[in-house]
């Protein structure tokens, strides 16, 4: 039984800023793209992985893939209009019917080895496997501006990616929601009354939404490669 890595690529960056997609955006001189890639090509747990990037970027990408040595990317393919539809296709890719897939956005570049395992080792019991960071601050609805209610922050998390699941499961959800351009695949599993737990996430798995969240980002990277030396 194998295990698939979906990394999503395909993004058009629109609240990003700038003329590059961050996907492209250079992260102490290297794409964003490079980091979860090298993350999960050298993952012992990872068998393949299939990167799905806009049909403008294929071969783009294809060459990137292939100048960084990263051998366990075996498909890449086109996104969709929505991220639902995207990871459908990746998923669509995957010819197997039993075995488990990580998906994971490449805005959030700084993943390790150790919650990859983590995830995979949570589907021993369960359908799906999500990290998430507690909420700490104090959460309220609104509309219009005017506050309505305050939420128990006691059970509110942060969802992040990668996200594990069981494939036959994973492609069931999005067959049978599709189109309902869903941005988080543990809500589709949910919907099919199916087991998701939580892992503990970590706070440089934060996603890049604008430019200014490269900062925090540079800096891990930065302290990651001083422990190091």
């Amino acid at each position: 039984m194998k295990t698939f890595a979906i990394i999503l690529s395909a993004g058009n960056s629109t609240r990003f800023g700038g003329t590059t997609k961050k996907q492209f955006y250079l992260l102490k001189g290297k794409p964003v793209l490079y980091y979860s890639l090298k993350s999960f090509n050298e993952a012992k747990a990872i068998d393949e992985i299939v990167l799905v990037t806009a049909k403008e970027d294929i071969e783009k990408v294809k060459q990137f893939v292939l100048e960084n040595n990263f051998n366990r990317v075996k498909l890449v393919v086109s996104g969709g209009d929505t991220r639902q539809q995207s990871v459908k296709n990746g998923l669509d890719a995957i010819k197997e019917s039993n075995g488990i897939v990580l998906i994971h956005d490449a805005a959030r570049p700084l993943v390790d080895e150790e919650i990859i395992n983590n995830l995979i080792k949570a589907l021993d019991n369960a359908d799906g496997a999500t990290p998430a960071l507690k909420v700490f601050d104090t959460i309220v609805k609104a509309n219009n501006n005017e506050l309505v209610s305050y939420e128990n922050r006691d059970e509110l998390y942060r969802i992040q990616t990668p996200q594990a699941f069981k494939l036959d499961v994973i492609k069931l959800a999005h067959e049978t929601f599709l189109g309902e351009n869903a941005t988080d695949d543990s809500h589709l599993v949910k919907q099919l009354q199916k087991k998701v737990v939580i892992i503990n996430g970590e706070e440089k798995l934060r996603k890049i939404t604008k430019l200014e969240d490269t900062d925090a980002l540079e800096a891990y990277i930065e302290k990651n490669e001083q422990l190091q030396n």
